[in-house]
């Protein structure tokens, strides 16, 4: 039998979202306990979400036989906001117009903007990654480095900053000219 026709490949792919959901729901349970200064709740949260984000690593690792480079999740990122934009959210606020129910219309149009704007900025940094302008563009730019917020003129981005001395990696094409 193909693996990926199996039960077993589907009962991977449902263990995964199942992790990926019990993370995030936990992540925002610390955050509410945080709140209410219960400090050993939250850190019981923290650590459960923690290990969730392990297990999903495991699972998807098996799913994609093996990992994926940043660049691959880019672009299943940018699908995914895109399908989350076009499929979920703008189906929900017509539905919820149809309903009466406008208020809520506008709150997923605006969900469905902020998917936009996600898939954009994803779509844009594969981009960037595929034609090797992470780093460095064809005109010179600002680059500031999320360090220590050193902002540096030219066309690529040091190679080391020259203030915290972290590595490029560190910069990012600063977009507020």
């Amino acid at each position: 039998m193909e693996f990926q026709k199996s039960q077993t490949y589907l009962n991977l792919q449902v263990a995964l979202e199942n992790e990926l959901t019990t993370s995030g729901l936990y992540d925002l349970y610390r955050k509410r306990a945080d709140q209410e200064v219960l400090l050993e709740v939250r850190n019981v949260f923290d650590t459960f979400s923690i290990n969730a984000q392990f297990i999903a690593e495991r699972l998807r690792r098996i799913l994609n036989d093996g990992d994926t480079s940043t660049l691959q999740n880019l672009i299943d990122a940018a699908n995914r906001e895109l399908y989350a934009e076009n499929n979920i959210y703008r189906e929900f606020s017509r539905i919820a117009v149809e309903e009466g129910f406008n208020d809520l219309a506008s709150l997923f149009n605006g969900i469905a903007n902020i998917k936009l704007n996600h898939n954009i900025t994803f779509q844009t940094l594969a981009d960037d990654m595929e034609n090797n302008q992470l780093f460095c563009k064809e005109r010179e730019s600002l680059w500031i480095c999320l360090g220590c917020g050193n902002i540096l003129s030219g066309d690529c981005a040091p190679e080391i900053c020259p203030i915290c001395e972290y590595p490029q990696g560190y910069y990012q094409f600063y977009r507020y000219l």
